[in-house]
């Protein structure tokens, strides 16, 4: 599809651009590229003469310019409509404003088809399913099913919305609570995030989504793969070294814009791999294979490189090996992403080329520590363990060269993630990631590393989505191909209340880093969180290939279709297809202790958990049996929540955590006092993942504490948003409701079929 626009409606035009890609449409649109000249004009030319549909964007602003390059794109694929037959769907008018057709600056034939209308640019659902639908006729055509027009349709009259425009709605905050009866809180790390301060969407009616699986990468001449570099070192401890120049090698090639570079994730996987180099091109979606060795000793390095046409199996390149000093191993790496890029005939800008020669650090200790922390997230992944190594490393580094800007930013980033899970919400710890992202920004503004870090600092630390969202666009604009940015545009969404973005930009990173389990799951828990429990579980059994020993993926998928049916035929199947060492794992033992707690097999429960152990889930299974002490006695103690609120009095995740065990304590004031407080500090209009969790938090204790009122009417609301994780199905059985249970008022709602219809 072609995409045109006005420079002024860049943002919405890339805001359309990237939805439709996340769902399998290739858009060509490029607003980094300028404009004019013959190659330019050849290249326009040739792409209108080849699309399959003409989108142009309409608004007050291509009415108010009597001139731009915008115009001559219509006036070409207008007279590309001269010789199709007649009915062929090609031109698209798509008006973001209220600009009517009868005063509209638009060629004539602009006004014979119908226009979409999208207030603001913002994406819907129904909008991407009727470009799906035109942009498929020849499957159409040979199933004998209707061809959809655009060129024949009937004019929308002014003022009249089109079909693939949002529908009117009364306005509402998107939601996602947290249900505090399971206390399994969902761990999500918010490392980057979305679009400009556009108002969130209101959530459109839902639809058959037809395409679950990412599209497979379309291959190009100018795509590559780095595959992890040998460690032929004699000192095998060197393993995070080689690692390290994989990632910078692999890192300053994606600084080329017009070069697909596959993430690190994605090639980690090929690692001493034995298929063949054609082999792994095809699954990786590229035209060429880097392959090398890196070999350090003592004060010298030696990396070894070789450039093949994966097309042909034929080494095109393979320069001597670069034996130099350790001092220069920024210069190998510079020296090898030009030298690439001069043999698959790319021309560097004057800033790739700034970007691809700067130099971290001078101090190679502190590039080795900073390495060390970046093997250990690795190694370890992200847990309190790795955090704190991580923090003393990076420490180190920037105390050994104050001037290293990436090593200050990974540290702030670390700092201010504390922030927002509620680990550490003291003004000295957000002091500390405040000095450290100043200071890194100070030192390297351009850094597409520190963009990527301010803006998750800005995400952690304050909720600032805006600002996020600049700097993460700043690297996506740098760097196409980088599914991290990306990832994170699609982690805004969701806190922003835009699910169909947020479903786009997930499937864009899943497509661009393919092996990243992190972002294909959080990809599933986003359909799950719109009871979309098909398409989630169909992701959730792409991911299990990839991570064969994790039967997680598996038991969720199964769950996913409890959740849709209420039938509990696919999880027996699940662990009845168990091998006698996966029956006998811990992850096996848990995943019967959940399925237990859903189920309400509450004695299935307590004789799969520690007789010691003490726990809220624990406690209100034990209440629910009628057995008050000994649930109290199970319950995690208070004292620690309530001695860190005197020192962190705006830390939400604790007044919520907090409300719960004094509602089972039977404390009742004070359990509504701290679930109130909770949602005062974190309000749905804040935050629309993460604040309605404390509405769920205060319904449970609505629940608890004899309000049932007011519980029911708050289910009810939340059974109407998406991220409530709120089932029909298993709020029947879990002991979380159980106060709620046999009110006629509370089964109705479960009953009602519209409370287990897909959000989005």
């Amino acid at each position: 599809m072609f995409l045109s626009y006005a420079r002024e409606d860049t943002d919405s035009a890339r805001r359309i651009a990237d939805a439709l890609r996340g769902f399998g449409v290739e858009v060509w649109f490029d607003q980094s590229e300028l404009r004019g000249g013959d190659a330019w004009d050849e290249k326009i030319r040739r792409q209108i003469h080849e699309c399959a549909l003409f989108l142009a964007v309409v608004s007050a602003h291509t009415h108010a310019r009597r001139e731009g390059y915008f115009r001559r794109e219509w006036k070409l694929a207008v007279e590309r409509t001269s010789d199709m037959a007649e009915g062929m769907p090609f031109l698209v008018p798509l008006a973001i404003d209220d600009t009517a057709e009868s005063r509209a600056l638009v060629p004539g034939e602009f006004l014979r088809v119908q226009w979409i209308r999208l207030p603001g640019g913002l994406p819907t659902a129904q909008f991407i399913e009727q470009i799906k639908r035109l942009l498929a006729p020849a499957s159409e055509m040979e199933t004998g099913r209707p061809l959809v027009s655009v060129a024949s349709a009937k004019v929308a009259r002014p003022g009249e919305r089109g079909e693939g425009s949002a529908p009117p709605s009364k306005p509402r905050v998107p939601a996602w609570a947290w249900s505090a009866l399971a206390v399994a809180a969902l761990g999500v790390v918010a490392f980057f995030v979305t679009r400009k301060s556009a108002p969130p969407a209101v959530p459109p009616k839902p639809v058959a989504e037809t395409k679950s699986a990412p599209a497979a990468p379309l291959l190009s001449d100018k795509s590559i793969a780095v595959l992890p570099f040998a460690n032929l070192s004699p000192d095998k401890e060197n393993e995070f070294f080689a690692d390290g120049i994989h990632e910078d090698v692999l890192t300053n090639l994606q600084n080329i814009r017009e070069l697909r570079v596959v993430s690190r994730t994605s090639a980690a996987g090929y690692r001493g791999t034995t298929k063949k180099i054609p082999e792994v091109a095809r699954e990786l979606g590229v035209a060429y294979i880097l392959e090398g060795s890196v070999r350090r000793a003592g004060d010298s390095v030696r990396v070894t490189v070789q450039l093949i046409d994966a097309r042909t199996d034929t080494h095109i390149w393979a320069p001597q090996p670069y034996d130099r000093k350790l001092t220069d191993i920024f210069a190998i790496q510079s020296e090898l992403a030009r030298a690439i890029a001069n043999e698959l005939k790319i021309a560097l800008s004057p800033r790739e080329k700034t970007l691809v020669e700067r130099r971290p650090t001078e101090n190679l200790e502190a590039y080795d520590l900073y390495l060390k922390a970046r093997d250990t997230f690795y190694r370890l992944g992200d847990n309190p363990k790795s955090r704190k190594a991580r923090e003393s490393l990076l420490q180190a580094a920037v105390a050994l060269d104050p001037k290293f800007a990436e090593a200050w930013a990974q540290l702030s980033n670390l700092q201010a993630y504390d922030r927002l899970i509620g680990v550490d919400y003291t003004p000295e710890r957000l002091a500390k990631a405040q000095a450290a992202i100043d200071t890194a920004v100070r030192l390297a503004p351009d850094s597409p590393e520190v963009m990527l870090c301010l803006g998750g600092f800005q995400y952690n630390a304050f909720r600032d989505f805006a600002r996020a969202a600049e700097q993460f666009e700043r690297v996506t604009r740098l760097q196409p191909n980088n599914a991290d940015p990306i990832y994170g545009l699609g982690a805004l969404c969701r806190r922003t209340g835009r699910w169909i973005e947020a479903v786009a930009y997930m499937r864009k990173s899943v497509q661009l880093d393919p092996a990243n389990l992190f972002n294909w799951n959080q990809l599933a828990l986003l359909l799950e969180a719109g009871r979309r429990y098909d398409v989630a579980a169909a992701e959730r059994l792409r991911i299990t290939p990839r991570s064969p020993n994790d039967i997680g993926h598996r038991f969720t998928s199964a769950r996913d279709a409890f959740r849709a049916t209420g039938s509990t035929r696919e999880v027996d199947r699940f662990f009845a297809g168990l091998t006698p060492a996966q029956a006998d794992s811990p992850t096996a033992r848990n995943l019967r202790k959940t399925w237990a707690l859903v189920t309400g097999n509450l004695a299935e429960y307590l004789r799969l958990e520690p007789a010691d152990s003490r726990s809220v889930t624990t406690a209100i299974v034990l209440a629910t049996q009628g057995n008050h002490i000994a649930a109290r006695a199970r319950l995690p103690d208070p004292a620690p929540l309530r001695k860190r609120l005197e020192t962190e009095p705006d830390n939400n995740t604790v007044w919520r955590n907090l409300s719960v065990i004094e509602a089972l304590l039977g404390h009742a004031d004070e359990a509504l006092g701290c679930a109130r407080k909770a949602v005062d500090l974190m309000p749905e209009s804040r935050d629309t993942m993460h604040g309605p969790g404390h509405r769920a938090t205060l319904a449970f204790v609505y629940a608890w504490t004899g309000d049932k009122d007011r519980a029911i009417a708050e289910y009810t609301r939340l059974l109407r948003v998406p991220f409530s994780y709120l089932n029909v199905h298993e709020m029947k059985t879990d002991p979380a409701f159980f106060p709620l249970r046999g009110d006629p008022r509370f089964e109705a709602l479960l009953n009602d079929p519209k409370n287990n219809a897909p959000l989005f």
